[in-house]
Formats: C-alpha cells, sequence, structure tokens
C-alpha cells in the first residue's frame, strides 16, 4: 500500500475562501435583511399515499403569530414577532429570541388545495396537505346497434 500526502486546502485558498463569503454569503444576507426574515426554520416532509406532512419547528411562537397563505400552488407559512422592549435593562447574555421567518412550499398538481389542515402545538407546525383522489377509468365494451 503506498501512502498519499493530500492537502485538503488544494484548490481552494484564502483568497477562494474571502470572496465565496463577501459574495455568496453576503448577497444572501442582504436577500434576507430587505425581506425582513431573520431565519429560515426546520422543516420536515413526509409523504404517504394519500396526503403529505409538512412539520416546521418554530418554537417561541403562538399560533397568533403565524400566518399560512396559499397563492396559486405556492404555500407561504410565516411568523412575525413584535419586538418587546425590555425596562431599560441591560443584558449580561441574550441567547435566545424569537425571529420573524417565512418558508414557501410549491405544491404539485396531486395536491388538492382546498383540503389543507394546520395543527400548532409544543412550537411545531404541522401541515396535513391531502392528496387528490385519482380517478380510476372504467373499461367497458359500448355494443353497436
Amino acid at each position: 500500500m503506498k501512502l498519499v500526502k493530500v492537502n485538503p486546502a488544494y484548490g481552494y485558498n484564502a483568497i477562494d475562501r474571502l470572496l465565496n463569503d463577501f459574495f455568496v454569503d453576503g448577497l444572501n444576507h442582504d436577500r434576507y435583511a430587505k425581506n425582513e426574515i431573520d431565519f429560515q426554520p426546520a422543516t420536515n416532509v413526509y409523504e404517504y399515499e394519500d396526503s403529505v406532512k409538512v412539520e416546521l419547528q418554530i418554537p417561541g411562537f403562538c399560533k397568533d403569530q403565524v400566518t399560512i397563505t396559499l397563492d396559486k400552488e405556492v404555500l407561504v407559512v410565516a411568523g412575525k414577532v413584535e419586538e418587546v422592549k425590555k425596562a431599560e435593562a441591560k443584558f449580561a447574555r441574550i441567547q435566545f429570541k424569537a425571529k420573524n421567518f417565512e418558508k414557501r412550499f410549491k405544491l404539485t398538481d396531486d395536491i388538492d388545495s382546498d383540503n389543507i389542515q394546520a395543527v400548532f402545538e409544543n412550537g411545531v407546525l404541522s401541515l396535513s396537505l391531502m392528496k387528490k383522489k385519482e380517478e380510476k377509468q372504467i373499461v367497458r365494451n359500448i355494443e353497436i346497434a
């Protein structure tokens, strides 16, 4: 067996990293700043035979702060938190804070947009999207008169 030296930074030097951080991450932060979107919630999507289930993890929100809208084939889940000013306190450390979010889902043609249900429990928003029932084609013989 022959040992081969590997340089993990080969082809990816400090200048490349600096430019990628500036142009890729920098543009994403500007886009989120313009849209006032602070974070994207963690999402699970499960597909079953007759439905699709979407779960979003959004701790720190109550159901009054979350809106779900359907615009054509795009399902939009958004949460907005009103910032509450604390009584002139100086914080030594802030480790968590609920932030505004918006998540968009493009619905496929087999989803019944009239049959969407949502349940919010323990910081998890669960959306149940029922699929359209397929009409089975009946094969029949037609007599010629």
